[in-house]
């Protein structure tokens, strides 16, 4: 069974004890990371929170943060609120990575999840 790394109004993100990779599902998004894929979409993040308090608040409730990803032509949009929430999902689920690490905390497991959809197995 995944374990539940942490969660909030707007998403979650778990941990498939298989594979190792971090579930995060915000939104209408959801994300199968490795760790060091879930590492760059925290800087990612971060850097796009921190860009949207440099900007003048017009309409709060608006869809007016971008966070740009990877692929050529794809970015996610976000209120402020959610970019909020979106940030303190990851950057919290960060900081228990970083405490089981410090911790000698459990190690990935197999190849793949068998029957999970996020896994990319066959």
């Amino acid at each position: 069974m995944a374990k539940f790394l942490h969660h909030n109004e707007f998403g979650y993100c778990v941990r498939c004890p298989h594979t190792g990779y971090l579930h995060l599902c915000f939104g209408t998004v959801a994300m199968a990371l490795t760790p060091p894929e879930f590492k760059e979409f925290r800087e990612v993040v971060a850097a796009t929170a921190y860009q949207a308090t440099q900007q003048p608040v017009v309409d709060a409730g608006a869809r007016c943060v971008a966070l740009r990803t990877r692929a050529d032509r794809l970015a996610l949009v976000f209120t402020r609120l959610e970019m909020g929430q979106l940030q303190e999902l990851v950057e919290m689920t960060a900081l228990l990575l970083e405490t089981e690490a410090l911790l000698g905390g459990p190690a990935p497991g197999g190849a793949n999840c068998a029957g999970c959809p996020m896994s990319g197995a066959d």
